[in-house]
């Protein structure tokens, strides 16, 4: 336990000690684990091995940035690219690590070209080379229901040419060349929400989902259900509510199990987030008949039983899931182990001071599946020295305190789980 918990916050050390920590940690490359340690660090070498340290995270990030661009995740890659602008990195550095990316990206696979040229409808697009980027579109326009595709292909080339925009890393200009062909067909408005979400205009995404829903009607597209879409966006804007009925109406109107269980598992989401949770905690029971071994529908229910102050009830239910799933060490069924029902149960086992044995076992499973601590991970660090009355407790505490926002909500759970140590 001693060991996880210095692992967590080697903090309580002395300057001396904690630079040559923070020196190991650079020469391991672990770079955010030595800023991290050196945040505030008041010693006369601290600045230099801050200095190295932001700069070993910007090239890491570049490196990871190049790496996802090649294997074609390009969301993925915008992530960590702007994480090392964010420790230093230059414009011209990930305008480089992108260039290099799409260099090394593999071709997509694509179905063989014929010896006689194949056509969708009157539409050329099977009949470029394989290399050939437009290609792209035809593999997006086939994601689509059928009853949708000539729609698409008569919007025409610069339709395809504004959509290819957004995985090429151009989502603004995708979004504004999109604008012109609302007005020909709605069903242009699924791109433009795509193109918004990459940009991050949320309420820009959330109105073309909207009345994307309302034209032409919510449906799969691809992996995702354009309804969940919708649920997922107003949830990040916090107007749940006004999601809540078109996705109850997609709902009402789906007619296979696998969509019926997504848009499900959204209206549990909504309406908790609307205060609904005796009907969230219906539906929610409900799901995890029919799905047992569906660890998100677990945790949701979980969440809602605490929300309504049964915390025994929580406890049980994450329990009950990671041991259905969960038959070895680490491992659930042929899934990984679920980190963060993990996380929240140990969590509760701590606050509360019991199973310390079950306590135990699931901080090593987590020590084993976590490469890259988290603010959680080390929340249950502060506890595991708050139930040991550990004196550098409070210490602890004043760090998670500093990491948050002034108005995250995390802060009451910090003021219930360590009042004593605050207040002293």
């Amino acid at each position: 336990m001693k060991a996880l918990l210095t692992h967590l916050f080697p903090a309580w050390a002395g300057p001396e000690a904690k630079l040559a920590k923070a020196q190991q940690y650079l020469e391991a490359s672990e770079f955010n684990e030595a800023r991290w340690l050196l945040e505030e660090l008041d010693h006369p070498d601290a600045p230099t091995l801050r200095l190295e340290a932001r700069r070993g995270l910007a090239q890491s990030n570049l490196e990871e940035g190049r790496a996802r661009y090649s294997a074609g995740d390009r969301a993925g890659a915008e992530e960590h690219l702007a994480l090392a602008r964010e420790f230093g990195a230059t414009s011209e550095q990930c305008r480089e690590a992108r260039r290099v990316g799409r260099s090394e990206a593999p071709p997509k696979k694509t179905k063989p070209i014929p010896a006689e040229p194949m056509t969708v409808g009157q539409d050329p697009l099977w009949s470029l080379p394989p290399d050939d980027p437009r290609l792209r579109y035809a593999v997006l326009v086939e994601s689509y229901p059928d009853h949708l595709r000539d729609r698409l292909l008569e919007l025409g080339p610069d339709f395809a040419t504004a959509v290819l925009l957004i995985d090429n890393g151009q989502p603004q200009e995708a979004e504004k060349q999109l604008t012109r062909f609302i007005e020909q067909d709605p069903v242009a408005r699924y791109e433009r929400a795509r193109a918004a979400l990459a940009a991050t205009h949320l309420p820009a995404a959330a109105s073309d989902l909207m009345s994307f829903g309302e034209a032409v009607g919510h449906q799969r597209i691809g992996t995702n259900h354009t309804a969940v879409l919708l649920g997922q966006v107003f949830l990040s804007l916090n107007r749940a509510e006004e999601a809540l009925g078109p996705v109850t109406d997609c709902r009402d109107q789906a007619t296979t199990p696998s969509d019926q269980h997504v848009l499900d598992a959204m209206r549990v989401q909504l309406l908790s987030a609307t205060g609904q949770l005796d009907e969230a905690d219906v539906l929610a029971t409900q799901l995890v008949r029919t799905a047992p071994r569906d660890m998100g529908v677990i945790r949701m229910l979980a969440q809602i039983r605490l929300a309504k102050g049964h915390r025994d009830q929580a406890m049980g239910i994450l329990e009950d899931g990671l041991n259905r799933c969960c038959s070895s060490p680490g491992r659930c069924g042929n899934q990984p182990l679920d980190v963060q029902a993990a996380r929240t149960l140990v969590r509760l086992y701590l606050e509360d001071r019991i199973a310390p044995k079950r306590t135990r076992e699931l901080l090593g499973q987590l020590a084993q599946n976590v490469s890259k601590p988290t603010w959680e991970d080390r929340y249950l660090a502060a506890l595991v020295a708050r139930n040991e009355g550990q004196p550098h407790a409070r210490d602890l505490v004043q760090r998670l305190t500093a990491e948050l926002a002034p108005t995250d909500r995390r802060h009451q759970r910090l003021s219930t789980a360590f009042s004593d140590a605050m207040s002293s």
